[in-house]
């Protein structure tokens, strides 16, 4: 079998690093491609296939597996004389792992050959559980289809789960992302009124780990905000981009999210003043400005 795989950026990389750990072993091969000719180098150096080019590498391609910044990459690829869905192997599937817009999947859904079977596989986890082969994927797939590659799946994700059919993969990664990005600005504000009645922040934690109000934001990005780093693992401009698609969503599906749309703009007001390139959890700087104090532990 011949797998390929397009996008070898922070979640890709590692992604593809556990396939080509995979084939080794099988004797697949694993052909990949990417613009960043330094990580591509790095690839073909362990044993992978250069793809040299999408156009060359999707006819050879029974699986292909695709993780791009966003939609804009995912059309320009898909489409076209030379795109993926003219130029992959009859009879081949394509895993799309991005994070990506649901009205723009279903056109290009209503464009593909029937020979090939389309796939929305977002993952969630982050680069180092990708590198660990420990992501969790959500899958718009048919039962038939996931029983035949859910093994394969299982080499990068240690959760494979069914949401449903095509779309309903992508659907999953935005309203979890929309409930973590509330919650990670609402950390801002309960962390303010306890600086304000001047708690221990460092027992509030505590406190709130082990309440009703207990998840992972609470955990792992509360601790983030009161040493000052505000979580440089995921930049600012990549959390305005999901709420962005995630709004959009929203008004696709017809239904009203007043909450997503005012952290939407809060997003938008901290690019404007941090950039895009700063701490995804800036966000909570913003409220440590406005009320002018810092959320910090106690020495």
């Amino acid at each position: 079998m011949k797998i390929g795989f397009i996008g070898l950026g922070n979640m890709g990389a590692g992604m593809a690093h556990n396939l080509l750990t995979y084939c080794k072993d099988s004797g697949d091969d694993l052909i990949v491609f990417d613009i960043n000719k330094t990580v591509l180098t790095e690839f073909i150096d362990k044993g992978a296939i250069d793809g040299e080019g999408t156009s060359n590498m999707c006819p050879q391609c029974d699986v292909l597996f695709t993780s791009l910044p966003s939609s804009k990459e995912i059309n320009l690829l898909a489409t076209g004389e030379k795109g993926i869905l003219k130029t992959l192997k009859e009879g081949a599937t394509w895993f799309e792992t991005s994070t990506n817009e649901l009205s723009h999947w279903e056109k290009i859904k209503a464009i593909a050959p029937t020979h090939l079977t389309l796939v929305d596989a977002p993952v969630s986890g982050g680069a180092e559980r990708a590198q660990a082969g420990t992501l969790t994927t959500f899958l718009g797939i048919e039962k038939e289809v996931l029983q035949k590659f859910e093994a394969l799946l299982k080499v990068y994700a240690n959760k494979v789960v069914r949401m449903g059919p095509s779309g309903s993969g992508y659907v999953t990664k935005l309203v979890q992302l929309h409930l973590n990005y509330l919650t990670a600005q609402g950390i801002g504000e309960t962390l303010m009124m306890g600086a304000k009645a001047n708690l221990d922040l460092d027992a509030l934690h505590s406190v709130l780990m082990n309440s009703c109000s207990q998840s992972y934001v609470v955990e792992n990005y509360i601790p983030k905000v009161l040493d000052g780093s505000y979580d440089t693992s995921f930049a600012l401009g990549l959390a305005e981009k999901d709420m962005k698609l995630i709004v959009e969503l929203g008004q696709h599906l017809g239904i009203s999210i007043p909450l997503g749309e005012k952290v939407y703009n809060t997003y938008q007001e901290a690019i404007k003043v941090y950039g895009d390139e700063a701490p995804h959890l800036s966000v909570v700087r913003l409220i440590e400005e406005k009320h002018n104090q810092q959320l910090r532990n106690k020495k």
